[in-house]
């Protein structure tokens, strides 16, 4: 199984994914052991299992990769900010 290629051919999926588990919003920060664990989470949902190692070297492939598509920018070694303007909050009116 080729688990970092299931995320990154369905990385709409899997942020949303992640948006329902995690406060992830465009502009906010996001950092790699959460990055990591929704991974682990994530193939759990979907019934398939992923060791803790596998899923910390796919969180790095998948993580270079959205940096590569501009959907993170990295902030240093532990974190991001995501820049996905689909998940803007609204201000209240």
């Amino acid at each position: 199984m080729n688990t970092s290629a299931t995320i990154i051919n369905n990385q709409v999926e899997f942020l949303h994914f992640l948006k329902a588990k995690f406060p992830l919003y465009h502009l906010s920060n996001f950092f790699f052991r959460d990055l990591h664990y929704g991974i682990i989470d994530f193939y759990s949902r979907r019934k398939q299992k992923i060791s803790y190692g596998e899923a910390e070297h796919v969180a790095r492939v998948v993580a270079q990769h959205f940096e590569k598509q501009n959907i993170f920018k990295k902030v240093n070694q532990q974190g991001w900010v995501l820049l996905y303007p689909e998940f803007i909050t609204k201000k209240a009116s």
